[in-house]
């Protein structure tokens, strides 16, 4: 079994933005030759995310609307005391920081409308994604 380790860096303008990643995965794992396995994507900040979904924009907007209705940038949350970004930590730990994805034939097998989206929860920033493939 093949281990290997890349990194991505993504540069976000907003304080809260939904970026589709999948053809900068797409080509890393096309550029590395990987037949076979389990990717792991993996982002390395408390305030950012990574899910699966469609990127349609009635969507993307519906998506941050509703990270800003359940978790509240400026609301009334402890960690405000010492930083204002409580609603990032939250939401991220609720959407998650790590994906599992399967390669097969040298590709990532997605759904029809399945796209990779980073999210970005206490911007604008650089962020870093582990890009971990195990497999033939």
């Amino acid at each position: 079994m093949k281990i290997e380790v890349k990194e991505a860096e993504i540069k976000t303008n907003d304080r809260i933005e939904i970026i589709d990643i999948t053809n900068r995965i797409e080509n890393i794992v096309k550029e590395s030759s990987y037949s076979k396995g389990i990717l792991l994507l993996y982002v390395e900040h408390t305030t950012s995310a990574i899910t699966v979904n469609e990127y349609e924009p009635n969507l993307v907007n519906d998506l941050k609307k509703i990270i800003i209705d359940i978790f509240k940038p400026g609301g009334n949350w402890h960690h405000n005391e010492i930083d204002n970004n409580a609603h990032a930590h939250l939401a991220s730990s609720f959407i998650g920081n790590s994906r599992v994805l399967f390669i097969d034939s040298n590709r990532i097998v997605l759904g029809t409308w399945q796209r990779i989206l980073f999210i970005e929860l206490d911007g604008p920033r650089k962020r870093m994604i582990k890009i971990v493939y195990m497999g033939e």
